[in-house]
């Protein structure tokens, strides 16, 4: 009997508080003060109230009370009937009951204060009721005339909130609306007698422009959101309307024509040139504008570039938010009867196995809802978890996975696929503030949490990322998002990037963007190149890091900056000597501010199956010593087989993203346990950042084709790629020295380099003979590696030919190497 009358439970309450709305409503509308109540006998036999004798009495003891306050508490019972019946339980609880009562009585007292002698029908009811007016006498004694008034508004608008779960912004909303339409015709007058004053003064003196008259950015359509002052009064923890992320949409680089730099990578088979104020070509470009994110303060020099410039760039116009698509005004709800009812359906399933316990919250997200489960004490986790495709079958749903337990409470979490499912829209994650703040250097928008809540991470802090997925979880949609947030937020000046796409279709959309440091690598074999170039890279910035005493490319970047024209002149010069001398690999360094360095990877798989321990080599290396120079790894496969996720790749980069994979043991290799099995396809995905033990499940933003070309021509149209001359090179095979610039030491393009080529060159050329058992023993190499720089230095006429088993004769000397 006690089941049966828990399951009509919410529907009785629903019928009762309506009916007893609707009770007192005709009860008090049709109140006569001669029918007979408590305080009346009256003249009449049967009362005239619509209710009869009840009514009589009940609406004589409410006006009484409360007087014209006695309305408010026949449409709050109507109101919860209409809350118990769309399921809203917390609106017809015990508390919300109190501070309705007490919001009655504050408004009474209210009521007494402006009107306390004024009495309706005939005269026998004051209209604040003897409560309010009792109220408001004793508080008046207190808190005088100014002090009561204050207090009684307060306290209306603290009951209201607590009553109606509501903040301020979504009470006033509707006054926020007719404001805004008011302001808006007040600021189109505004508007048009600036433009009279300044058409009329235009003759006498130039008017300056003003940067921000180039940020009028528009983030929605919706009218009402245009308007700064009235955002900041009702939106306090609006994404899109306080804070604008397009006010860092220029970069300016004005001040760089007079300046005596080094290109980010030269080209030293080019001709030395000067570029002196070369304009700008780009007519959509503001010269005047000063707004700058970037306030690097240099002594004004020559511009002396070495490597050929395409177009030179004064301000680079940063994309807006309006390249994106806005998303739709009406949002997938999820009924809370359909959680209510899944939550029974959990809890009777669990106790017919014998897994007694309550589910004490449900948080229902974009794809999923997380109900949490609290055990009672003899309860094993184990049996919980083993009951994963019971508790599947019982609710019909598509994936269903248990977090035994939740990390840092003391519940169960039983995450199970929503009928309807959200789209996670990408404008909505930018337009959050944590995307565009200072502390997210390399920010990525993974999603939202099961909660609803944004997730933005930092890649400079994970530093590298794994992230793997089967055909149709989302994962070329992830890493086309990851790369658009990027570019969003930095240009050519603060980030370079070095596409890897193998399959040669998810990153094409990227290949003109004038990030890039070579072109979109699409060969696994030339894929190995460009590591090692990253590998020489990494090493020139570390050169130049340790001579100026940096830790990391932050504080490389703020040293470097506050060099003075004569500091600039000497570091240009020294480095023109090494290269004179042949020694660049050795000794040149930066000494211009750098940008960071993201290298994307998609089909990882394929590198390692072409050249398994070379990539391997390559990946671990930057990934054990690449962060502190602003240089990060984001490695993307379909199967993250043992064969391709090794031990010392998993060691090395902890920041890892599961998306749905084939079966557990995929799982388990990517994220050190299973779950992502059981994901759902399209964005679904389990995150494990570094230092946590449990990875979180997020839901991906979705980016169409068509936001990602616009992105991309954004940045194309301002100007063509500047690939790097010692990357190209050696894409194609050569060795040029190392990323620093120096001239090619390998003769053929079949070679590839080896990194201590010239330390073994400048050593052999001391000697007379030479061998690679020699070489294998005094710099401890492999033998089939020194075996061929033996051969390298023999096309080059380092040494000699074989002579049998005899070491081979050194043909040139220390001052001809020189």
């Amino acid at each position: 009997m006690a089941a049966f009358f828990k399951k009509y439970k919410q529907d009785v309450k629903t019928i009762l508080f309506i009916g007893l709305g609707l009770f007192l409503t005709l009860a008090l509308f049709s109140y006569n003060p001669k029918d007979p109540s408590f305080n009346s006998i009256g003249n009449k036999l049967v009362p005239q109230n619509y209710c009869g004798w009840i009514g009589s009495f009940l609406s004589d003891l409410i006006f009484q009370a409360f007087g014209i306050s006695s309305w408010l508490l026949a449409v709050a019972f109507i109101k919860l009937g209409i809350s118990s019946f769309r399921g809203e339980e917390a609106k017809t609880s015990k508390i919300s009951f109190l501070w309705l009562g007490l919001l009655i009585i504050n408004f009474s007292a209210l009521v007494a204060f402006y009107y306390p002698d004024k009495k309706m029908f005939s005269g026998q009811i004051y209209y604040s009721g003897l409560l309010g007016l009792s109220l408001a006498q004793v508080l008046l004694k207190v808190l005088n005339f100014a002090g009561l008034q204050i207090f009684l508004w307060c306290s209306a608008f603290i009951l209201f909130i607590f009553y109606s779960e509501k903040s301020l912004e979504q009470i006033f909303y509707p006054f926020k609306k007719t404001l805004g339409k008011m302001n808006e015709g007040f600021k189109e007058s505004w508007v048009a007698l600036f433009a009279e004053d300044k058409k009329s003064t235009k003759t006498a003196e130039p008017i300056e422009k003003k940067p921000t008259e180039k940020l009028n950015i528009k983030l929605t359509e919706k009218p009402e959101e245009k308007f700064g002052f009235l955002d900041k009064i009702f939106s306090r923890t609006s994404r899109e309307k306080e804070f604008k992320p397009e006010e860092r949409a220029s970069v300016n680089l004005s001040e760089a024509q007079q300046l005596k730099i080094s290109p980010l990578f030269e080209d030293k088979s080019e001709g030395d040139g000067v570029v002196e104020n070369e304009k700008n070509d780009l007519e959509s470009l503001d010269k005047d504008d000063d707004s700058s994110n970037f306030n690097d303060k240099v002594p004004k020099r020559k511009v002396i570039v070495k490597a050929k410039l395409p177009k030179k760039i004064e301000k680079w116009d940063m994309p807006k938010l309006s390249l994106l698509d806005d998303p739709p005004a009406t949002r997938v709800k999820i009924e809370e009867k359909e959680i209510r009812r899944k939550a029974e359906i959990l809890t009777d399933k669990l106790k017919h196995f014998s897994v007694e316990g309550v589910i004490v919250d449900a948080k229902p997200g974009p794809l999923v809802t997380m109900f949490e489960f609290k055990p009672n004490a003899d309860v094993k986790l184990s049996k919980i978890t083993e009951l994963q495709d019971d508790l599947a079958l019982a609710l019909s749903s598509e994936s269903l996975r248990v977090i035994a337990p939740i990390p840092g409470r003391d519940v169960v979490g039983i995450e199970t696929s929503n009928s309807k499912r959200e789209t996670v829209y990408y404008k909505d994650l930018l337009a959050e503030e944590a995307f565009w703040s200072d502390d997210f250097k390399l920010p990525i928008a993974l999603g939202r949490q099961v909660n609803g809540e944004p997730k933005i991470v930092d890649l400079r802090k994970m530093p590298h990322l794994l992230v793997a997925g089967t055909t149709g979880s989302g994962k070329s949609v992830l890493i086309t998002s990851i790369i658009a947030g990027l570019l969003f937020k930095h240009s050519p000046k603060t980030l370079r990037l070095i596409l890897v796409d193998p399959k040669q279709v998810d990153l094409a959309a990227y290949s003109k963007v004038p990030h890039l440091i070579m072109p979109p690598v699409t060969d696994p074999k030339k894929a190995v190149l460009s590591l090692k170039w990253a590998i020489r890279e990494m090493e020139k910035r570390y050169k130049s890091m340790s001579k100026f005493g940096a830790r990391g490319l932050e504080s490389f970047n703020e040293i470097v900056s506050k060099f003075k024209a004569e500091e600039l002149a000497e570091h240009e010069k020294i480095n023109q000597e090494y290269e004179a001398q042949g020694i660049m690999k050795l000794e040149q360094y930066y000494y211009t501010p750098q940008p960071y360095v993201v290298i994307v990877v998609e089909e990882f798989g394929d590198l390692m199956a072409v050249d398994k321990q070379n990539v391997e080599q390559g990946v671990v290396r930057l990934a054990q010593m690449a962060r502190a120079c602003g240089m990060h790894l984001i490695l993307a496969m379909q199967s993250p087989r043992k064969e391709v996720v090794t031990g010392l790749i998993k060691t090395n980069i902890p920041g890892r993203v599961g998306l749905k994979v084939a079966s557990k043991m995929d799982s388990r290799i990517i994220l050190d346990e299973g779950g992502a099995e059981r994901l759902l396809p399209n964005g679904d995905m389990l995150f494990l950042a570094p230092g946590i033990s449990k990875p979180m499940r997020h839901h991906g933003p979705f980016l169409s084709e068509k936001e990602i070309n616009g992105l991309a021509a954004h940045w194309a149209i301002q100007a063509e790629p500047e690939f790097d001359a010692l990357a190209m090179k050696a894409l194609e095979g050569f060795s040029e020295g190392g990323a620093d610039g120096s001239s090619g030491e390998v003769g053929s393009s079949d070679d590839e380099y080896d990194e201590m080529y010239d330390q073994i060159l400048s050593w052999t050329a001391e000697q007379k003979e030479v061998s690679a058992s020699l070489l294998q023993r005094r710099f401890r190499l492999g033998y089939p590696r020194a075996a061929r720089i033996i051969e390298i230095f023999e096309k080059e006429g380092v040494v000699g030919p074989a002579n049998g088993s005899k070491p081979r004769s050194v043909l040139v000397n220390s001052l001809d190497h020189n």
